[in-house]
């Protein structure tokens, strides 16, 4: 068989194209943002959020119920929207490695106040002491385990304490266990787990969502990496509510009264951005839109609605600089 030598031409052409695509393709880069002796970062969040909520009967409600519902219902009507806005400040600080390696840190959260506006009256909110909370542990960067030394918070038992602790310690560390474990090129994605409390208490302990942020790498300029954001949330919870004071004549003869339960359902969505500087892994800014649909089935046969919209935006400052071997930058491109 004879073989043209047009042919012959455009299959080295073809070959060329593919070679040179290939070479233009960018390395994936490593990402290594592990804490390090002698880091000192703060963290200042700022919360947005707008909450409307309505309040309906359930199937089961009696006539009695649900005439009070609708009475609460006209209640949250005429209030209207409740807007809240809440500071807080979150600090890192890594001391220096000990014999074995393990690096002593302290995470502290501190509420810095804000405000609630309900009915059109803005009201501000005091700087609530119940909120901060400060961890001691010690840190391996080799395989980011912690052990935690030392709790301090203001409210709760020590176990409360040690369990907040432990996922605040946590989520500090989330994002460089992940990036540490996955190069990225541009375009490529990580999962993030993340954690965050809900803003409303709720009783039993529950008022806490577990989800995942996808963070997709954009570019990286100058030593910063550019990511987007996208976050989905789902919650099915039952919360165990206190049982209803019992006067003091009846307590005696009544009869143990079942527990109740309160269940709750949270879907949502979000979208941001977020940047960081690599040479001292520093979390320049972050922003997070997030929409969240949340129904409470409550035991008076009635059921609550509530639309949340909420904005997260954050800022880093460097407060001391990191000893240990700088993360790499992406290597340039030849021409």
């Amino acid at each position: 068989m004879t073989i043209s030598p047009l042919r012959i031409a455009l299959a080295v052409a073809a070959l060329g194209l593919h070679l040179g695509s290939a070479a233009a393709q960018p390395a994936a880069i490593s990402f290594d943002i592990t804490p390090r002796a002698g880091q000192h970062q703060r963290q200042l969040m700022d919360m947005q959020m707008l909450m409307k909520t309505r309040v309906e009967a359930g199937p089961d409600a009696t006539e009695e119920q649900r005439a009070k519902i609708a009475q609460a219902q006209q209640q949250m009507a005429q209030m209207g929207q409740m807007k809240m806005g809440l500071r807080m400040e979150q600090t890192l600080k890594v001391g220096q490695p000990d014999q074995q390696g393990w690096l002593p840190m302290t995470v502290a959260v501190v509420g810095k106040g804000g405000q609630i506006e309900v009915g059109g009256n803005q009201m501000p909110l005091p700087q609530d002491k119940k909120m901060d909370l400060s961890v001691d542990a010690r840190f391996n960067p080799q395989d980011f385990a912690f052990e935690i030394t030392q709790v301090q918070g203001a409210t709760g038992v020590d176990e409360m304490l040690r369990t907040k602790g432990a996922g605040m310690l946590t989520e500090a560390l989330q994002l460089a266990k992940v990036l540490s474990q996955r190069p990225l090129k541009v375009g490529e994605s990580v999962d993030v787990p993340m954690s965050m409390a809900l803003p409303m208490p709720i009783p039993g302990g529950a008022g806490k969502m577990d989800s995942k942020v996808r963070y997709t790498l954009k570019r990286v300029d100058r030593g910063v990496a550019y990511f987007d954001l996208a976050m989905d949330m789902q919650i099915d919870a039952n919360t165990p509510l206190p049982d209803p004071a019992a006067s003091a004549a009846s307590a005696a003869d009544a009869a143990p009264a079942a527990p109740q339960a309160m269940n709750m359902q949270l879907t949502g969505t979000g979208k941001g951005s977020s940047t960081l500087r690599l040479a001292d892994r520093l979390a320049l800014s972050t922003q997070l839109d997030m929409d969240m649909k949340m129904e409470m089935q409550v035991p008076n046969n009635s059921r609550v609605f509530m639309d949340m919209q909420m904005k997260i935006q954050s800022k880093g400052e460097a407060l001391g600089k990191a000893v240990g071997k700088p993360a790499a930058a992406p290597a340039k491109k030849k021409s």
